[in-house]
């Protein structure tokens, strides 16, 4: 059924809100992806992007890691936690209400393995919003919140960075690491012997590939 995109629910992350996004150190944290590996990536409308933030720290790590609960050091220390606190309003499309509905929204669009709808609805939206708000598919108590902020594609240039809020950027804490082991059961191991991985740039770079996002 096609959604109508006239009554989504609309909703406004204030300014002052901090948002989380974890990446590898070899990237910068603005990329905005229109490849459709992401679940809301914009495909179809040329130029276009999505990048994909958490409301917490915890809701970014487990949109990287999801169900791989068991992870080799390395796999950690190669990647950073980014931050971002908005400058301004940012008005969205709110997906975590229960008022979608009545625009056709089901869980499917959210959490489904297809992404032929949220990219249907992701393209919809460009010019409309300059956000999408939904509770990530990973965490089953359905606390966590993801947002996908659009922009145009690929990594952001200087001229797109003067608009975007300045990150902060830093290893994942290891408080991190032990919450997403209390409350999901992960389980950081170390790096089988002769494997392990170079926290540098450079290995980084070696091993960076594209990632899925949520």
């Amino acid at each position: 059924m096609t959604i109508d995109i006239g009554k989504l629910p609309r909703g406004v992350l204030s300014a002052g809100t901090s948002l989380f996004r974890i990446h590898r150190r070899a990237f910068g944290p603005w990329f905005f992806d229109g490849s459709g590996l992401g679940r809301f990536d914009p495909v179809g409308v040329d130029g276009r992007g999505a990048c994909y933030w958490a409301e917490a720290p915890l809701g970014a790590w487990i949109e990287v890691f999801r169900t791989r609960v068991l992870l080799p050091e390395g796999e950690v220390h190669e990647r950073v936690l980014s931050s971002v606190v908005l400058p301004a309003d940012v008005e969205l499309v709110d997906l975590s209400q229960r008022r979608a509905l009545r625009a056709h929204v089901t869980t499917s669009l959210t959490s489904g393995f297809s992404y032929d709808e949220s990219h249907a609805l992701a393209a919809s939206l460009q010019g409309v919003v300059g956000a999408v708000r939904w509770r990530v598919r990973h965490d089953l108590a359905q606390d966590l919140m993801g947002v996908a902020i659009f922009g145009p594609a690929g990594p952001a240039s200087e001229d797109t960075l003067r608009s975007l809020p300045n990150a902060t950027t830093g290893p994942i804490p290891n408080k991190l690491a032990e919450e997403a082991s209390r409350e999901f059961g992960y389980e950081v191991l170390p790096d089988p012997p002769g494997r392990a991985v170079a926290a540098t740039p450079q290995a980084a770079a070696r091993m960076a590939a594209p990632q899925r996002a949520p």
